[in-house]
C-alpha cells in the first residue's frame, strides 16, 4: 500500500478551483510566433546540433515543438479509455470516485481539443508539411492489452513528467513563444489533479495483489518503455525529414545521423529519462518493490 494523503472528493475540489475553457487558452484563429523557441533547450535537441545555423536549429525546435505537442495528443487516446475503464468499475461504489474519474476523462479529452487546435494551426502557419505520429488509436490497444497496473503506471510516469517539464523548463524560460507556455501551464494545472488520482487508483490495484502480479506490472512497465522509445525513434527521423523539407535542402549522410540521434536523445530524455527518474516517481516505485524500482533506474540510466 503506498502513503496517500488525499483522496477522490479532494482532487474533485481540486480540478474545479483550475477549470478552464479551450477558447480561452487558445482562441481560434490564433496565430503562432514564429520568431521565438517554442521548446525550452533541456527538452529540444536543436541546440546542439553543429550542421545547423541558428536559424535551422529555431526551425528545428518549432517542429520538434509541434511534434511534442501530438505526442501529448497522442498519449491521452489510452489515457481516457484506461479512465473510462476504471470509472465502470467503480460503477455503484464509490461515488467520489466516480466522479474524480469521469472529470479526469473529460478533461483529457478537452486536452486533446486543445492540442488538436494547437496543431492545425501549426500546420497553417508554418506553411511546410511535418509528419507526426498517427495510429493512437492502434498504440492505445496495445497499451490496453498489458497488465492494469502497469498502464497505471505509465500513466503517473506520463503525468508527473507532465508537471515536471511545466514547472523546471517552461515555467523558468522566459524566451519561449508565451501562447506555448500558456497552453502548457493550462494542461500542467489539470495533470497535478490526475497524478493524485492515478496513485489513488494504483493504490487499489495493489491492495491484496499477489508479488508475481506486481513484478508481471513491472516487467510490462518496462516493455512499454522500450515500445514508446521505438515510437520515439520514428518521430526523430520525422522530425530530420520535416527539416529537409522546409528548408529544401538535402543532408549529407553524416548531417542526417547528427539530426536523428540529437533528437532521439532528446525525445528519450522528454518522454521516458525525465519520468523515470522524477523523485515523485521514483518515492512511489520504491513503496511497491525497492528492487523493481532498482531496475528502473538502470533502465533510465541506459536511455541517458
Amino acid at each position: 500500500m503506498l502513503d496517500v494523503t488525499y483522496d477522490y472528493a479532494s482532487c474533485v475540489r481540486n480540478s474545479e478551483k483550475v477549470a478552464w475553457k479551450v477558447d480561452d487558452v487558445l482562441p481560434p484563429n490564433t496565430r503562432l510566433d514564429f520568431s521565438r523557441r517554442f521548446l525550452p533547450n533541456r527538452l529540444s535537441g536543436s541546440e546542439r546540433i553543429a550542421c545547423l545555423s541558428p536559424s535551422e536549429r529555431l526551425m528545428l525546435n518549432q517542429i520538434n515543438g509541434n511534434s511534442y505537442i501530438n505526442l501529448f495528443a497522442f498519449v491521452e487516446e489510452y489515457i481516457v479509455a484506461t479512465v473510462v475503464n476504471h470509472a465502470q468499475a467503480e460503477m455503484f461504489g464509490d461515488h467520489s470516485a466516480i466522479r474524480a474519474l469521469t472529470r479526469f476523462a473529460e478533461e483529457e479529452i478537452k486536452h486533446q481539443e486543445l492540442f488538436w487546435r494547437y496543431l492545425a494551426a501549426f500546420k497553417r502557419d508554418f506553411a511546410h508539411p511535418c509528419e507526426v505520429l498517427g495510429s493512437a488509436a492502434a498504440v492505445a490497444q496495445v497499451i490496453l492489452s498489458k497488465s492494469a497496473m502497469a498502464v497505471m503506471l505509465v500513466t503517473l510516469h506520463l503525468e508527473i513528467m507532465t508537471q515536471a517539464h511545466y514547472t523546471e523548463c517552461f515555467h523558468t524560460d522566459g524566451e519561449l513563444d508565451p501562447l506555448f507556455v500558456r497552453l502548457l501551464k493550462h494542461h500542467w494545472m489539470e495533470e497535478a489533479q490526475h497524478a493524485k488520482i492515478d496513485v489513488l487508483e494504483l493504490n487499489k490495484l495493489l491492495t491484496d495483489a499477489p508479488r508475481d502480479q506486481v513484478q508481471k506490472a513491472f516487467a510490462d512497465y518496462l516493455d512499454l518503455i522500450d515500445a514508446f522509445d521505438g515510437l520515439l525513434a520514428q518521430q526523430a527521423t520525422m522530425d530530420r525529414d520535416s527539416l529537409a523539407r522546409a528548408l529544401s535542402r538535402s543532408f549529407t549522410d553524416a548531417e542526417a545521423a547528427e539530426i536523428t540521434a540529437a533528437q532521439h536523445r532528446a525525445y528519450r530524455w522528454t518522454f521516458l529519462v525525465s519520468g523515470m527518474v522524477n523523485p515523485m516517481f521514483v518515492d512511489v516505485l520504491e513503496s511497491i518493490d525497492p528492487d523493481a524500482a532498482a531496475r528502473i533506474a538502470a533502465k533510465a540510466s541506459s536511455l541517458s
